[in-house]
């Protein structure tokens, strides 16, 4: 198992409750990927660098977790069809 950063942005135009119900699913995928959540740390709105689906804001999501490095692909497949996020991305800890 090796540490990793997941950063995500949803889509600020949500309700929260399905906000919710998106971390909801993420947590769900993670676990089912053996992943473990060491610390979740939100952001909230923020402004976007550039545009993103004609937003220019969106809900950070910072999640630090232990996983097997095989399973990322997997995860990113899963993730990838959630239309509320709007981008993620993994980082490799030392």
């Amino acid at each position: 198992m090796k540490n990793y950063e997941l950063m995500l942005i949803i889509s600020p135009t949500i309700w929260e409750e399905e906000r919710n119900k998106t971390i909801s699913n993420l947590k769900n995928i993670l676990e089912k990927n053996w992943a473990k959540i060491e610390k979740e740390d939100i952001w909230g709105e923020r402004k976007l660098a550039y545009k993103i689906n004609k937003q220019d804001k969106g809900f950070y999501i910072l999640y630090y977790i232990s996983v097997d490095g095989k399973k990322i692909l997997d995860m990113t497949k899963e993730i990838n069809l959630d239309k509320n996020i709007f981008r993620h991305m993994f980082v490799k800890q030392n």
